[in-house]
C-alpha cells in the first residue's frame, strides 16, 4: 500500500513570488493522496488570483480550515464558497464575533460582513465548529483551541472585542493543523495567537510524537519584544527541525532575527508561491 504524500503551496502571503499577488492575508492549498485541504482564504483576493496563476483550482477543495476569524483569514470565504458548492468547513470557536485590534489605533478586525454571511447561510452539514483535537484523515489534525501554559506568549498584540477596550479577545478559536509525517510532524499556523511554543507542545502530546519536521505559516512576532523573541527562539531551536519557515504576520525584522539565530539552512522566508513538499504520512 503507497504512502500519501504532503504537498503545501502557499497561496495568500506578505510577500509572493514575481507575477504573484502579495497581501497582508494568509491562506495555502494541501494536497494529501488525492485530497485538497484549502487552510484560511486570505484578505483581499490574493488567494483566488495567485491560485488561477498557479493552475489550482479551488473547486477541487474537499476541505476549508479556518485558523481563526480575522479578516486577513477569512477576508474572501465568500468568494470561495460561491465558487466551491461542496467542501465542508472547520473551525473553533468565536469565529464570526465582531473584533478589533488596536495598534495603536482601532482597527475592524473581525471576519467581514459578505464572508459571515456566507457561512451563516451553509447547510448545518457542511459546517464543524470543534472544540477539540479532530483528525481530519489518519495522520491529518487540527488542534481546536489551543491551552495556553507557557507564560512567555500572548496573543501577539491588543485584540478586544469592543472599541472601549472593555473585553480583551484571548483569540480562542486560534487553531493550527498538522501532519504525522515519516520524518516527524510537519505543523502549519495561520497567526498561531496560541504561541508557537504552546501550540507545538499540545500537538506532540495529542499525536504522541515528539520530532518537529517543519513548520511553516504565520507565528505572529510581528510585535514580540526581544524578550519574547529570545525564549522562542530558544524553544524553536530544540525542536531540532529540518525547516522553519515564517509567513505572513511573524514580522519581517522577527524572522530576518529568525533566521540570523538559528540558521539560514533551516529557516526561509515565506511567500506566496512557495511549494513545501512535506513527506509521506506515516502508515
Amino acid at each position: 500500500m503507497s504512502k500519501d504524500s504532503v504537498k503545501i503551496t502557499l497561496l495568500a502571503d506578505n510577500e509572493a513570488s514575481e507575477g504573484l499577488e502579495k497581501e497582508h492575508g494568509f491562506a495555502a492549498w494541501v494536497e494529501v493522496g488525492s485530497r485538497h485541504i484549502l487552510f484560511d482564504t486570505g484578505h483581499m483576493g490574493a488567494l483566488q488570483g495567485n491560485a488561477a496563476r498557479l493552475g489550482i483550482n479551488l473547486k477541487d477543495a474537499d476541505l476549508l480550515v479556518i485558523s481563526h476569524g480575522h479578516r486577513d483569514h477569512t477576508g474572501t470565504l465568500d468568494k470561495f464558497l460561491a465558487e466551491n458548492n461542496h467542501a465542508e468547513l472547520y473551525f473553533a470557536n468565536q469565529i464570526d464575533i465582531e473584533r478589533f485590534w488596536y495598534k495603536p489605533d482601532a482597527d475592524t478586525y473581525g471576519m467581514p460582513e459578505e464572508s459571515r454571511q456566507a457561512l451563516a447561510a451553509l447547510p448545518a452539514s457542511r459546517v464543524h465548529s470543534i472544540a477539540a483535537p479532530h483528525y481530519l484523515a489518519p495522520g491529518v489534525g487540527i488542534t481546536g483551541p489551543v491551552p495556553r501554559l507557557n507564560s512567555f506568549e500572548d496573543t501577539g498584540g491588543t485584540f478586544y472585542f469592543d472599541k472601549n477596550r472593555v473585553t480583551v479577545d484571548g483569540i480562542e478559536d486560534d487553531q493550527s493543523m498538522w501532519f504525522e509525517t515519516d520524518d516527524g510532524l510537519v505543523v502549519l499556523l495561520g497567526c498561531c495567537h496560541s504561541g508557537l511554543s504552546n501550540t507545538i507542545d499540545y500537538i506532540r502530546k495529542i499525536s504522541g510524537i515528539s520530532k518537529v519536521r517543519g513548520v511553516v505559516g504565520g507565528m505572529h512576532l510581528l510585535q514580540a519584544n526581544e524578550q519574547r523573541l529570545e525564549q522562542t527562539f530558544e524553544v524553536m531551536t530544540g525542536w531540532n527541525a529540518d525547516f522553519l519557515i515564517p509567513c505572513h504576520c511573524t514580522g519581517m525584522a522577527s524572522a530576518i532575527k529568525m533566521r540570523a539565530t538559528i540558521g539560514s539552512e533551516i529557516v526561509s522566508h515565506g511567500h506566496a508561491g512557495m511549494v513545501v513538499e512535506a513527506g509521506q504520512l506515516r502508515q
